[in-house]
């Protein structure tokens, strides 16, 4: 025979029996006495110990505030150690965000020496969404710092394409040092 009475869901409060809700309970107080009981049973534990040792009560407060220094020192600090993961994140990002900007800037043709100047002067904070580099807003930084400096692009060199003597020019004439010295340094001979 089955009883059509629900079973009660141990989530929700209970009305007591007068018919008001059962009273709630502060969790983070409940968390701070079992602490607290946790903690209790750890002294109760080594003071045990200690005594199966043969220790005094001085000795035993000692060698109680002894462990619990040395747990202290061996319990990781997780914040810390998020800290530092984040820190070494954003430097590997940063890194990346550079050379992503390098390339980006020797493909606008920025001179290989000038590369440094324009990443120093170009805003980034906007390329990083997500983790992730924007491609899009990288080169827009990058132009942004040509458009502003058009210095910074590398020139044409005005001698591209042709030949540059370099030396004297070999026609016999006695003096070759002199005149491969003065062909060297662009001293024209005096004839």
């Amino acid at each position: 025979m089955a009883e059509n009475n629900p079973t009660p869901n141990p989530n929700e409060p209970q009305p007591t029996p007068q018919g008001n809700p059962a009273p709630t309970f502060d969790y983070d107080k409940l968390a701070s006495l079992i602490n607290g009981k946790q903690s209790v049973t750890e002294d109760t534990v080594l003071k045990s110990y200690f005594k199966e040792q043969g220790l005094s009560a001085d000795e035993m407060k000692q060698a109680i505030g002894a462990f619990k220094e040395q747990k202290a020192k061996n319990t990781p600090d997780i914040a810390k150690m998020q800290s530092e993961v984040e820190s070494a994140n954003n430097a590997k990002l940063t890194a990346e965000v550079n050379q992503s900007a390098t390339l980006e800037a020797v493909k606008q043709g920025v001179d290989v020496t000038s590369v440094p100047y324009v990443l120093k002067m170009a805003d980034f904070s906007a390329v990083i969404t997500d983790g992730k580099i924007s491609t899009e807003k990288l080169t827009e930084a990058v132009k942004k710092v040509l458009d502003d400096i058009p210095a910074l692009k590398a020139k044409a060199s005005e001698n591209a394409g042709s030949v540059q003597k370099i030396g004297g020019d070999g026609n016999g004439n006695k003096n070759l040092t002199e005149d491969a010295l003065r062909g060297i340094f662009g001293i024209k001979s005096k004839k």
